[in-house]
């Protein structure tokens, strides 16, 4: 069935603004498929979706920040509405899928804060590491847990004024 160009334009105008080209060709009315196959010709012919859209999200904060926490909540939006389906699929192969595809996502987004953000990186990795250094104390050595709670914070702000 041919779709009038409204139809295009309704799907990439709603990628570009942040949700996820499901959601998008849910919201435009046409299958996911056609929606891939427009996006890829698109880009094809030097129109990246993709770049315009992290084009408009700096733009539309006004900075990196906002822009990223925008990413990572259409991100999680994402994840919610695949977690809404998979309760609903009976097909273990698109389970499979479906969580697959979850995992990838959840690691795009961790990837991209990491690469936009990479002092809030660090920072969750020294916050971790003193979590564990604290799990870790209390589990072997428990009659070292005043001490290290005397410690901890005033090295945790020592850690936040490196790192963050």
């Amino acid at each position: 069935m041919a779709h009038p160009p409204e139809t295009r334009h309704k799907l990439r105008t709603a990628y570009i603004g942040g949700l996820s080209l499901e959601i998008a060709a849910a919201q435009a009315g046409v299958p996911y498929a056609t929606a891939r196959r427009w996006f890829t010709d698109a880009k094809g012919n030097g129109d990246d979706w993709d770049k315009f859209r992290a084009a408009s999200l700096i733009v539309a904060g006004g900075g990196i920040e906002q822009a990223m926490a925008r990413i990572v909540a259409a991100g999680l939006m994402r994840c919610e509405a695949l977690l809404e389906v998979l309760g609903t699929m009976e097909d273990p192969e698109a389970q499979v899928k479906a969580v697959a595809t979850l995992g990838d996502t959840v690691s795009k987004l961790k990837s991209a804060g990491a690469k936009l953000m990479p002092e809030a990186d660090r920072l969750g990795v020294a916050m971790d590491v003193l979590k564990r250094l604290q799990l870790f104390i209390q589990t072997n050595y428990p009659q070292h847990g005043g001490a290290f709670a005397e410690v901890l914070l005033p090295f945790g702000d020592e850690i936040a004024r490196a790192y963050g």
